[in-house]
Protein backbone atom coordinates (compact mmCIF):
# COMPACT_ATOMS: atom_id res chain seq x y z
CA UNK A 1 0.00 0.00 0.00
CA UNK A 2 2.83 2.39 0.79
CA UNK A 3 4.33 1.78 -2.63
CA UNK A 4 1.08 2.81 -4.31
CA UNK A 5 0.89 6.00 -2.26
CA UNK A 6 4.52 6.80 -3.01
CA UNK A 7 3.89 6.15 -6.70
CA UNK A 8 0.86 8.44 -6.74
CA UNK A 9 2.47 11.31 -4.83
CA UNK A 10 6.04 11.21 -6.18
CA UNK A 11 6.39 9.38 -9.50
CA UNK A 12 3.29 10.59 -11.31
CA UNK A 13 3.89 14.32 -10.57
CA UNK A 14 7.55 13.93 -11.54
CA UNK A 15 6.54 12.36 -14.87
CA UNK A 16 4.00 15.14 -15.44
CA UNK A 17 6.64 17.81 -14.78
CA UNK A 18 9.09 16.13 -17.17
CA UNK A 19 6.39 15.85 -19.86
CA UNK A 20 5.47 19.52 -19.38
CA UNK A 21 9.10 20.62 -19.66
CA UNK A 22 9.60 18.59 -22.84
CA UNK A 23 6.44 20.03 -24.39
CA UNK A 24 7.53 23.59 -23.51
CA UNK A 25 10.95 23.05 -25.09
CA UNK A 26 9.34 21.57 -28.19
CA UNK A 27 6.98 24.53 -28.53
CA UNK A 28 9.87 26.98 -28.12
CA UNK A 29 11.89 25.22 -30.82
CA UNK A 30 8.94 25.42 -33.20
CA UNK A 31 8.48 29.11 -32.34
CA UNK A 32 12.16 29.80 -33.00
CA UNK A 33 11.95 28.05 -36.36
CA UNK A 34 8.96 30.14 -37.39
CA UNK A 35 10.63 33.36 -36.22
CA UNK A 36 13.81 32.46 -38.11
CA UNK A 37 11.77 31.97 -41.29
CA UNK A 38 10.09 35.35 -40.78
CA UNK A 39 13.46 37.06 -40.30
CA UNK A 40 14.83 35.45 -43.46
CA UNK A 41 11.80 36.61 -45.47
CA UNK A 42 12.08 40.13 -44.09
CA UNK A 43 15.80 40.25 -44.87
CA UNK A 44 15.18 39.01 -48.40
CA UNK A 45 12.44 41.60 -48.89
CA UNK A 46 14.69 44.32 -47.47
CA UNK A 47 17.54 43.32 -49.81
CA UNK A 48 15.18 43.40 -52.82
CA UNK A 49 14.10 46.96 -52.12
CA UNK A 50 17.65 48.34 -51.96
Amino acid sequence: MEIVVAFIFYVIPALFIIWFMVSIVSAQRERNTILREIVEKLEAKNNDTK
